[in-house]
């Protein structure tokens, strides 16, 4: 049964949440608890989905992404996603989530683009 382990840690320029496994209909609340905390704690920063170990997500995962992101906008803090393999990327590109989330090679360089950058 697929799985998925979120590590949370807070960095100067931000909280990074670190997606280990698959987002699906089975970890979409867990995902939706998480990024929502981490958004909600960081209002006016910058909250980065570490997506380097997230092997697979589905359309309850996507759902979790746009709702994050409405999130930010209220919360006046940027959501980024740094590191997706592939099929993850292929994902996010297919449905357009890369044109309303920033997407990044690594969590360092979704950590220090300028907040106007990525909001």
């Amino acid at each position: 049964m697929p799985d998925l382990t979120i590590s949370s840690t807070l960095h100067d320029a931000g909280r990074v949440l670190a997606l280990d496994g698959e987002i699906d209909l089975a970890t979409e609340n867990r995902f939706q608890d998480a990024v929502t905390g981490a958004l909600v704690t960081q209002p006016d920063g910058r909250v980065v989905l570490d997506c380097t170990d997230l092997r697979f997500i589905d359309s309850s995962g996507l759902r979790v992404l746009i709702r994050a992101h409405k999130t930010a906008r209220e919360q006046r803090a940027v959501l980024a996603i740094a590191s997706p393999i592939p099929r993850v990327m292929q994902t996010l590109r297919i449905t357009a989530l890369d044109t309303r989330i920033p997407v990044f090679g690594t969590v360092s360089e979704a950590l220090a683009a300028p907040k106007s950058n990525v909001s």
